[in-house]
């Protein structure tokens, strides 16, 4: 009878564990509220002229990029080509394709630092960008004096 109990407690333990387990999928932030948010505060003494990446120049920018869905996609780079400033945040529809973005944006920090960027500081920039992935989302982020800021607002979104 006691080994029947402790069997009977043991299943009803598993079947609870697994009943809170890893079936929730975490909804992705709000990419362009980030975006928004971290520009406005640098304050608009700080905030370098931002122009958006659309649909006619996101393969000149990052080739291959339209290959992918994306559930969302949020891609600023500097209006003037001494600036630094950079942020390329997009959600992958498919998770199967986050690694294949990762590889894109990876692709264009090494660009840029072989050759793209045309100034010292802005070379420098896009030597300490970085790549991040939590999740579906990847994020590719240059911001100069103001990086590891970026990072850290990134981060929490998903804290």
């Amino acid at each position: 009878m006691r080994k029947f109990l402790v069997a009977l407690l043991a299943l009803t333990l598993a079947l609870g564990l697994t009943a809170c387990g890893g079936n929730e999928t975490q909804e992705a932030p709000d990419l362009a509220a980030y975006y928004n948010d971290f520009i406005a505060s640098l304050g608009e003494e700080n905030a370098p002229m931002m122009m958006e990446v659309t649909e006619d120049f996101m393969d000149s920018t990052y080739p291959g990029l339209s290959d992918y869905e994306l559930n969302q996609r949020v891609i600023y780079t500097a209006a003037i080509s001494a600036v630094a400033f950079e942020m390329a945040l997009v959600e992958c529809a498919n998770e199967g394709d986050v690694e294949a973005v990762q590889g894109i944006f990876q692709s264009r920090i090494d660009n840029q630092v072989n050759g793209g960027a045309m100034y010292p500081a802005t070379v420098e920039a896009w030597q300490n960008a970085e790549v991040l992935v939590n999740g579906n989302v990847v994020a590719l982020i240059v911001a100069g004096d103001y990086q590891a800021d970026a990072v850290t607002a990134f981060n929490d979104l998903f804290q």
